[in-house]
C-alpha cells in the first residue's frame, strides 16, 4: 500500500531532477542541495508550515532573509536565554506547531473526503457479488484497467467494500474503484485514460489512501499470463 503524500513528493522531486538534468546536463548535481532546501522551506498548503519549521520550531534563515537583513541593515537579536530555558521554549513551540498542523491537516482531509464522496457514483453491491477493481497499468500509471473478478464479502459504511482477492487476501476499496462484473469469464480490456480518473484514483485500505502496490503486482502477473 503506497502513501499518497510521499508519492506526490517523490513525483515532484523526480520532475524537478528531470528539468535540472535537461537544462544543466553537466552540472545538475550542484543544484541538489538548493533543491532540497526549497522543498524543506516551502509552505505546505495543507497546514501552513514548512517542513523545517515543524522539525526545528523556527523558520529558516535562508538567502532571501539574509539579503533582506543586509539591505535593511536589520540586526539579528541576540538570544540571552540560557540553554535550559531555550530547550523548554523550543519544545513548547514545536509541540504547538505540530498540534496546529495536525488540526489543519485533519480539517483539510475532511474537506477532501467530502469532495471525493460527492463524486461517488450512485451504485451499490451485495455480499456475494463479483466485481472488478480499477488499477493503474505498469507501463503508464496515468492509465487504469479493470482487474478481476473478485468477490464482495462485506460492506463498510455507505461507500466502502471489502473484497476477497484470488490469493485469499481481503482489501477495502471505495465504490468509485469498483464495478459489477457482468460476465465473470470474459476479460474486460477497457483502458481508462487519465482525464477520466478524477474520482477514481484513490484506493482505501485500512484507513490509508494511495495506490495499492500489491494489487498492482497481481495485475502485472496476470498480464504476463495473458500474453
Amino acid at each position: 500500500m503506497g502513501n499518497g503524500v510521499v508519492e506526490r513528493l517523490n513525483g515532484t522531486i523526480k520532475m524537478t531532477l528531470r528539468k535540472l538534468i535537461k537544462e544543466q546536463p553537466k552540472e545538475w548535481d550542484r543544484f541538489l542541495v538548493p533543491l532540497l532546501f526549497a522543498l524543506r522551506d516551502g509552505v505546505h498548503e495543507g497546514h501552513g508550515f514548512t517542513p523545517f519549521e515543524l522539525v526545528y520550531g523556527r523558520t529558516t534563515r535562508g538567502p532571501m532573509r539574509i539579503l533582506r537583513e543586509l539591505w535593511t541593515k536589520e540586526e539579528v537579536e541576540e538570544d540571552i536565554r540560557n540553554e535550559y530555558q531555550y530547550m523548554l521554549d523550543l519544545q513548547e513551540k514545536i509541540s504547538d506547531t505540530c498540534r496546529i498542523a495536525q488540526e489543519e491537516l485533519e480539517k483539510n482531509q475532511r474537506k477532501s473526503d467530502k469532495y471525493y464522496n460527492r463524486k461517488a457514483r450512485l451504485r451499490k453491491f451485495d455480499i456475494g457479488d463479483f466485481v472488478k477493481v480499477l488499477l493503474p497499468l505498469k507501463t503508464n500509471k496515468m492509465q487504469m484497467k479493470w482487474l478481476g473478478p473478485f468477490e464482495v464479502i462485506d460492506k463498510i459504511g455507505v461507500l466502502d467494500y471489502r473484497v476477497k482477492l484470488d490469493d485469499g487476501r481481503i482489501k477495502t476499496y471505495h465504490v468509485n474503484m469498483l464495478k459489477k462484473d457482468v460476465n465473470r469469464h470474459s476479460e474486460d480490456a477497457a483502458v481508462v485514460e487519465n482525464h477520466e480518473l478524477a474520482a477514481v484514483i484513490t484506493v482505501v485500505n485500512d484507513g490509508e489512501i494511495g495506490v495499492d502496490e500489491e494489487m498492482l503486482e497481481l495485475f502485472n502477473s496476470k498480464q504476463k499470463e495473458t500474453y
